[in-house]
């Protein structure tokens, strides 16, 4: 018998986003840059995104890298949302 896959909810994605960051303790909010959770650049953003695909794919779920929103100037809220809106 299948199993099926839990639904995502915003909270699920938003604790995969963080925890997938060089600096997930210095979190205070989803409006915090990822900037300030160690993604500095391109080379930690694309390890952010898989990451976020490897938390994913354990939870039965995929998504494209370049469906996830990641880099200095985006917010902890906005990657959170792509990973919502894209993970299928």
């Amino acid at each position: 018998m299948e199993e099926k896959k839990k639904e995502l909810d915003p909270d699920t994605c938003q604790d995969i986003v963080v925890d997938e960051t060089p600096k997930p303790d210095k979190f205070r909010g989803p409006d915090q840059l990822l900037k300030d959770l160690g993604i500095i650049g391109n080379i930690e953003a694309e390890v952010h995104k898989a990451g976020i695909i490897k938390e994913l794919a354990g939870l039965g779920f995929t998504i494209e890298a370049t469906d996830i929103s990641s880099g200095p100037a985006i917010n902890v809220g906005d990657c959170t949302a792509s990973v919502l809106a894209n993970a299928k």
